[in-house]
């Protein structure tokens, strides 16, 4: 039996937004790059360029890795996201400071520090971390114990060839063999010499044929 657990809104939100301020940062890029019609200025070495081009890097990184873990629910990419948006949200302070740009500014701080708050909180690592619960196994069948005992069964070949059902007890996991059910027809006694349990075939199961 499978189990999908949907995706919360809170993540959709984040990703939009995080996809959203990659598409703006790109969009002001060309603008700016059209606006002086010379691109060999953004291509020159300096400091700034530098900067520029980190940030170029860091959000195509981002846009590559955040939404594809975030829908694989990759505690790795939630990592990332937490780093891109450390690193936004100092950008975000660093442009209001130099440009003066306070309402747009204080805005994408806003946003920046609610989905950075949001990516901590027990839910979201919930989500994440829980991937492995997303396809649940049927229960296995469990095997029939009597006392420290466990009922293992093996296939074993005879020395005329031919092929046999054995069953037999271990307080240990044997080298061969699976636990299995108190065979249909059986039921357990114990050896007064040794004292292990072994199965013996119930009389009343098998009626000899008159």
């Amino acid at each position: 039996m499978s189990e999908r657990k949907e995706t919360p809104l809170g993540i959709v939100a984040v990703l939009v937004f995080i996809v959203a301020m990659d598409i703006l940062f790109f969009y002001s890029l060309s603008s700016s790059v059209l606006m002086q019609g010379d691109l060999s200025a953004l291509l020159s070495f300096s400091q700034e360029n530098l900067l520029v081009w980190f940030d170029v890097l860091f959000s195509l990184l981002s846009l590559g890795i955040i939404p594809y873990g975030f829908l694989r629910r990759k505690n790795s990419a939630r990592y990332v996201a937490m780093v891109y948006l450390g690193y936004a949200l100092l950008r975000s302070l660093l442009s209001i400071w130099m440009v003066g740009d306070r309402n747009i500014g204080f805005l994408l701080f806003v946003g920046f520090v609610v989905c950075e708050l949001y990516l901590f909180t027990s839910s979201v690592e919930n989500y994440f971390m829980n991937i492995t619960t997303a396809i649940v196994p049927v229960e296995a069948e469990k095997g029939y114990t009597y006392g420290p005992y466990t009922l293992y069964t093996e296939r074993v070949r005879l020395k005329n060839g031919r092929n046999q059902v054995i069953y037999f007890f271990s307080k240990h996991l044997p080298k061969s063999g699976t636990t299995t059910t108190l065979p249909q027809g059986y039921h357990v006694e114990v050896s007064n010499r040794s004292g292990l349990p072994y199965l013996k075939k119930d009389p009343d199961a098998f009626p000899i044929a008159s």
